[in-house]
C-alpha cells in the first residue's frame, strides 16, 4: 500500500492510512465500472468503456477512447478487465509523482500509456450532467475516514479495531472481516 512498502502480504500500521484511501478509491472505481458493465460479465467492451469515461471524469474524444481501449485490450479479445481499467484510471487521475504504482498488479506487464486531452469539440464524447450513478453512498464513509486520518488518536483507535489479534499487522482476511462488519458499503470483493 506504500510506494516504498516492504512488499509483504500484510498491512502494517504505517501502511494503514494508505489502505483507507485505497479502499475508497477502488470501491468508487468498481462502482463506476460495474454500472457501465451492462451485461454484468465483469469486463467492459468498447461501448461500455466510452460510457464509463464521463462517470470517472475523463474527457477524451471518441477516437481517443477507441485508441486507448485498443491499447488496454492487449489480447485483442474486445474486453477490458477491472484491473486494466484501474491502471488506466490511475494514469489519468492519480499518478504518484508522475508514476503509477504497478509492481503488485496483475496488469503491470500489460500496462501502456493512455492518451489524454480533450480532443476536438465535434468528436468529443457527450458530457453527462446527470450520470446514472450515485456515489453518495460512500460519502459518509469518506467523511469518517477523513476525520480518522486527521488525528493520531482516532487513527490508532481504528487500527486497533482492525488488528484483531494485536500483532501489529493485518492480513487480507482480517481486513475483509473488518470491512464486512464495519463498512459493508465498501464490501466489493472485485475492488
Amino acid at each position: 500500500t506504500l510506494r516504498d512498502g516492504d512488499g509483504d502480504s500484510w498491512v502494517e500500521k504505517k501502511e494503514f492510512p494508505h489502505l483507507l484511501v485505497n479502499l475508497l478509491y477502488f470501491c468508487r472505481a468498481w462502482d463506476c465500472f460495474d454500472r457501465a458493465d451492462a451485461d454484468d460479465d465483469r469486463r467492459i467492451d468498447l461501448e461500455e468503456f466510452k460510457r464509463v469515461l464521463p462517470l470517472v471524469g475523463v474527457c477524451v474524444s471518441a477516437e481517443e477512447a477507441e485508441a486507448t481501449f485498443t491499447q488496454m485490450d492487449q489480447n485483442k479479445g474486445g474486453f477490458v478487465l477491472f484491473d486494466e481499467f484501474c491502471m488506466y484510471l490511475a494514469k489519468q487521475k492519480c499518478p504518484v509523482d508522475g508514476v503509477v504504482m504497478t509492481e503488485f498488479t496483475t496488469s503491470a506487464s500489460r500496462a501502456t500509456d493512455a492518451t489524454t486531452g480533450a480532443g476536438s469539440e465535434s468528436a468529443a464524447l457527450p458530457h453527462d450532467d446527470t450520470p446514472a450513478i450515485d456515489t453518495s453512498t460512500f460519502d459518509g464513509v469518506e467523511a469518517e475516514f477523513q476525520s480518522v486520518l486527521s488525528t493520531a488518536a482516532a487513527l490508532q483507535k481504528m487500527w486497533k479495531s482492525v488488528d484483531y489479534n494485536g500483532n501489529g499487522k493485518v492480513s487480507l482476511a482480517e481486513i475483509d472481516k473488518w470491512i464486512e462488519e464495519k463498512y459493508p458499503v465498501l464490501d466489493h470483493k472485485p475492488a
